[in-house]
């Protein structure tokens, strides 16, 4: 891996499980660490394992509710403020919830905060990403991406509501945005790509205790479930691969679905409106 001294990393997500492993990680590599978290308490508990951890205190930080436009651009400012650049974005925030629950601008919220926010917050931060020479954008999406099929006439899933049909239409939009994206960044410095992590033993962002959800067996631990995030920021083999899909260390092919283009220009149009953004 990378010796990352000088490098600027943002990882959202970052109290516990994947995102708090990658910037333990990223950290111990020397690293200037942005953590981002919803919760202050677990957020600075979480800064405190990540110090104490990799012994690098060039570490902070920033709050941000990624189910909510205005508190996404409010995060980004800070990080505008703060930074010149930034070489590494880790989208790696998201829940599920086993009960349609919208947004306060009317937004399904495991659409708002597993798609939107990584896609707000990705636009929202590209100029900082061109000015790395060599920056990397790394989107944590799920091998449940090939359950999804997302119904343009019913993004929002407003009839007949299944949390994980709502989570696997989620991550087949990430990899819709990923290699969208990829598409827009041919001949900057900027690479994206997106992971499957495995299914991970933590609580992931289940918002009711008494989901119904069930997942197949064979869970991993956070510390197998990063490798593949880690790798994205890290390795210097694929520092100028981009729009592709990886599980671990192996490239592979995602959905048939996921690389429909026509469905990918759609996604980006209703994003964008869905986001109250101006992007070309």
């Amino acid at each position: 891996m990378n010796n990352l001294e000088g490098k600027v990393c943002i990882v959202t997500g970052s109290t516990s499980g994947i995102g708090l492993v990658t910037a333990k990680e990223l950290a111990k590599m020397g690293a200037t660490i942005v953590l981002v978290a919803r919760d202050k308490v677990r957020g600075k508990a979480a800064l405190t394992e990540v110090i104490e951890y990799s012994r690098n205190d060039n570490t902070e930080l920033l709050m941000c509710d990624f189910s909510s436009r205005s508190s996404i651009v409010a995060f980004t400012d800070v990080v505008k403020r703060k930074y010149t650049k930034l070489d590494v974005l880790v989208n790696n925030a998201g829940m599920m919830s086993n009960e349609r629950v919208e947004t306060k601008s009317g937004i399904e919220l495991t659409f708002a905060v597993n798609h939107l926010g990584y896609f707000i917050t990705t636009n929202l931060l590209l100029d900082m990403l061109k000015e790395s020479p060599a920056s990397r954008i790394i989107v944590v999406a799920s091998d449940l991406h090939q359950q999804g099929k997302i119904d343009l006439n019913n993004i929002m899933h407003k009839h007949d509501y299944h949390g994980f049909t709502a989570y696997c239409d989620s991550k087949l939009a990430n990899l819709l945005f990923t290699y969208k994206m990829a598409a827009f960044l041919q001949g900057s410095n900027a690479t994206i790509n997106a992971l499957h992590p495995g299914i991970i033993k933590t609580k992931f962002g289940i918002e009711d205790r008494n989901s119904d959800m069930r997942f197949p067996m064979g869970r991993v631990s956070p510390e197998v479930g990063a490798k593949a995030q880690i790798y994205l920021s890290a390795a210097p083999e694929v520092q100028r691969v981009s729009g592709k899909y990886f599980n671990e260390r192996r490239m592979e092919r995602s959905s048939t679905m996921s690389y429909d283009e026509d469905l990918a220009d759609v996604l980006w149009q209703k994003s964008i409106e869905y986001s109250f953004m101006s992007i070309k």
